[in-house]
């Protein structure tokens, strides 16, 4: 018996809801904000038949629009369109200038007043990529808003770069590559720190220089000397696992590979630091994003120092295949090496 009632009750709502809407039809607008520094293009749809009644305002709809950034008006630039949309609709779309960057952007929808009773705006602003867009409800009485762009915190934008660096590492095959070469040879997990380590803080210097704009090389020089970086390593790897005396040749390679480690990480520091700046690097926490990428390189790079350690001790036990698979690994980091240079050359 309940379920009967409440069946009814939900039959007269829907024909409750029905005869409202064929009394009073529900009219809606939309508005796209998109801020991009100075700038915010404007992007409004409407139903044609709400602009029937109103030739001219289809293109007057944006000059009755307010726009005010920090407290002063944002100036409507020329170039206005207005295009048809399917579905009987209309397309309007401009753009407007404010006197510095916005982070607040306060807008007043005068064209509401002419429009039929009960209209609708709803309006959908956004702060450039990253941030959720923010939404607003606006009608004749109500016919103005404020957004503000929302600052993330200090701990959000350091994960955010902890995430991007292990990324980093991750999916740049050359430092990748650049890493592996490296361990080849083998040693104590005391020596394979320290080179990791040399590596680390020489990469930590350049990063920084960069990414500050104390002094950053152009990546038409960066790109292949990191290839070319691999391809040395690979090298001195085949040089060492030559021959008969192949143990004492690696352990003079492994005596000053730190130094090798060192000299090529400031090289690819500075290739670190051309993806971070196409990251867009705030300038706002710098020293946090800049600490939180390079810790992500970091972890990345002890991730893969903690994978390789148990597979070279595991081969280590039978030194001849050991040899074979360092020989192997090294002539594939070479050869992509060669490959990386010369098509890094070409493209300059």
């Amino acid at each position: 018996m309940r379920a009967i009632r409440l069946r009814e009750l939900l039959g007269l709502a829907l024909l409750l809801l029905a005869a409202r809407a064929s009394a009073h039809p529900l009219r809606l607008s939309y508005a796209d904000y998109d801020v991009r520094g100075d700038s915010v293009s404007v992007r409004l749809r409407f139903a044609a038949a709400d602009l029937a009644g109103e030739p001219d305002l289809a293109r007057a709809t944006l000059e009755q629009i307010s726009l005010r950034a920090a407290g002063e008006p944002c100036a409507l630039s020329p170039g206005r369109s207005v295009a048809a949309e399917e579905q009987d609709g209309v397309e309007i779309r401009g753009m407007f200038r404010c006197a510095r960057p916005v982070s607040q952007l306060e807008v007043q929808l005068d064209f509401l007043a002419a429009l039929p009773a009960g209209h609708t705006e709803l309006s959908r602003i956004s702060f450039g990529d990253g941030e959720a867009p923010l939404e607003r409800v606006s009608q004749a009485g109500a016919a103005s808003f404020t957004a503000q762009a929302q600052r993330p915190s200090a701990a959000a934008t350091a994960l955010r770069f902890l995430r991007l660096g292990v990324e980093h590492i991750f999916t740049g095959a050359d430092h990748l590559a650049f890493i592996l070469g490296l361990l080849l040879l083998g040693g104590t997990l005391r020596a394979l720190i320290g080179i990791v380590s040399a590596f680390t803080l020489a990469h930590s210097l350049t990063l920084a220089l960069a990414a500050l704009g104390l002094w950053a090389p152009p990546a038409r020089i960066i790109e292949p000397l990191i290839a070319l970086s691999i391809v040395l390593v690979a090298a001195e790897n085949l040089s060492a696992l030559r021959g008969a005396a192949s143990r004492d040749r690696g352990d003079q390679a492994l005596r000053h590979r730190w130094a090798l480690a060192f000299a090529f990480g400031l090289i690819h520091g500075f290739g670190f630091a051309s993806a971070l700046r196409e990251m867009d690097l705030p300038r706002a926490g710098l020293a946090t994003s800049l600490v939180s990428f390079n810790l992500g390189v970091e972890l990345g790079q002890l991730a893969i120092l903690l994978c390789c350690v148990p597979a070279l001790r595991a081969l280590g036990r039978s030194p001849r295949l050991y040899r074979v698979c360092a020989v192997a690994l090294s002539w594939l980091i070479g050869l992509a090496g060669l490959a990386w240079l010369f098509q890094r050359i070409a493209a300059r």
